[in-house]
């Protein structure tokens, strides 16, 4: 984790990786694609600062095929080296709608949480 700049704790920067499974199962939810397609897309949406580890991106592809919510198949209809295309299923689908109920709760929770700490702040200032 990375530490704030000014007074070194670590609400500066969460662990990046807990958001690669459910940006990828949102990217594959628009549609088919390969992982450095992935990689790439995956800044776009925010929660990663910087280039996409591919480490991280490849261990979460495994990882969701294994668990049967994204399939792959090798995509060799360009000229070059096949590339796998990775695609959500039917499970993965439903996962990523898990992921939003839960999102949906921790932002409901962190915004109680906020509203505390901006009152208890005010009144200790």
């Amino acid at each position: 984790m990375q530490k704030h700049p000014a007074h070194g704790c670590g609400c500066y920067k969460e662990r990046q990786s807990r958001w690669v499974e459910p940006s990828t199962l949102f990217l594959l939810m628009e549609k088919p694609r390969h992982g450095y397609e992935l990689m790439s897309a995956l800044p776009e949406l925010g929660f990663i600062s910087g280039p996409a580890d591919p480490g991280v991106v490849y261990r979460t592809l495994r990882h969701l095929e294994k668990a049967g919510l994204v399939a792959s198949a090798w995509d060799t209809s360009h000229s070059g080296a096949a590339k796998r295309q990775y695609t959500i299923t039917a499970a993965g689908k439903r996962h990523l709608g898990l992921w939003a109920e839960s999102l949906r709760r921790r932002w409901t929770n962190l915004g109680a949480f906020i509203i505390k700490l901006d009152q208890t702040v005010a009144q200790k200032t």
